[in-house]
């Protein structure tokens, strides 16, 4: 079933002098329940649009669809009430004059939660979003994730099955990153929860998401599973390890099948085995699918009793993304 089901979405902004700045051209999105789909894009390519458009709180000026089943253009005030939304201005709607706890009291209410249903579903959202040590902490002496992590569980008090998350993970530290997206992975995975965030970094996007949606300038370049996207983009990604080698009197002759067996990996592309010393060895691949590839090498590697020292892998950045995905336009264009 689709949850979300939206074409020819299309917003501008009315600038000085009846100039007019076009925001998001033509964008139609198709989510199933139950998945995780991520919005990428640089600044300024229209993502926070189009999430305030589908979250009932933008009209667009061309298309429509329906999300959750209503309809986009009539049913706004349904579709806000039944989605949560949390923006990278998570501070606003924290009232640093009541506790983490008191916060969700306040708000418990306003989700139709009451009593002993309301207390039991904030006991239960501050262990959820790790924040029971700090349930009596004023908001002010939080840090950044803890914070975020406040904002997502007000969102979650109306157990709403939809959630749109705006840069969650945006200026937060490398423990604060982690939280979020734990989080994140647990709504969706054990609580059924459909997830649509944007982010700007590619990483984020293949760790969280089933599909991944490419926005640039207002214009949706592509939409597909997140594995097809990277592999249809032939983006190679290097892998860099160095173990120790055997003292056997077959050395040599492993070193040569090791970089046979390297290059028939899946999703390998190109494999060179370098020796460094008389006991140490290194080898460098080229990828497609990293995911698919290192589980294979470290079982050849282990069934070798080739001894792993390092392994360094080089992840694909949404730069990479774009480049690819926007150079052959420009070679037609240019009738390469």
């Amino acid at each position: 079933m689709a949850i979300v089901d939206v074409t020819g979405i299309g917003k501008s902004y009315r600038l000085s002098a009846g100039h007019k700045e076009t925001v998001l051209q033509d964008v139609s999105l198709n989510i199933e329940s139950g998945s995780v789909v991520g919005l990428l894009g640089p600044n300024g390519a229209g993502k926070t649009t189009l999430i305030k458009i589908l979250s009932g709180l933008l009209r667009p000026d061309t298309g429509g669809g329906t999300i959750l089943g209503y309809d986009l253009l009539r049913d706004h005030a349904l579709i806000r009430s039944r989605i949560s939304l949390v923006s990278p201005t998570s501070d606003v709607g924290t009232d640093n004059n009541l506790t983490v706890r008191q916060n969700l009291q306040f708000w418990a209410p306003v989700y139709g939660l009451i009593g002993e249903r309301a207390k039991s579903r904030i006991e239960e959202l501050l262990t959820k979003v790790n924040l029971r040590d700090k349930a009596d902490a004023w908001p002010m002496h939080l840090s950044a994730g803890q914070r975020q992590r406040l904002a997502l569980a007000r969102s979650l008090l109306a157990e709403n099955p939809l959630i749109f998350l705006d840069e969650p993970t945006n200026k937060l530290d490398f423990d604060g990153v982690r939280s979020v997206r734990e989080l994140v992975q647990d709504l969706n995975r054990n609580h059924g929860v459909t997830i649509l965030l944007t982010t700007h970094v590619m990483e984020e996007a293949e760790e969280l998401c089933d599909a991944i949606a490419l926005l640039r300038e207002g214009k949706l370049l592509a939409y597909m599973k997140t594995r097809d996207l990277t592999q249809s983009l032939g983006l190679t990604r290097t892998i860099r390890v160095a173990f120790r080698r055997p003292g056997s009197a077959e050395v040599d002759a492993q070193r040569v099948g090791l970089q046979s067996d390297l290059a028939r990996m899946p999703a390998v592309q190109a494999a060179r085995v370098s020796e460094d010393s008389s006991t140490m060895v290194s080898a460098e691949l080229q990828t497609l699918d990293i995911r698919a590839t290192t589980p294979v090498l470290l079982d050849c590697l282990r069934r070798r009793n080739w001894n792993l020292i390092s392994m360094q892998s080089e992840m694909v950045t949404l730069h990479d993304v774009f480049l690819s995905t926007i150079k052959p336009a420009e070679d037609m264009e240019r009738g390469i």
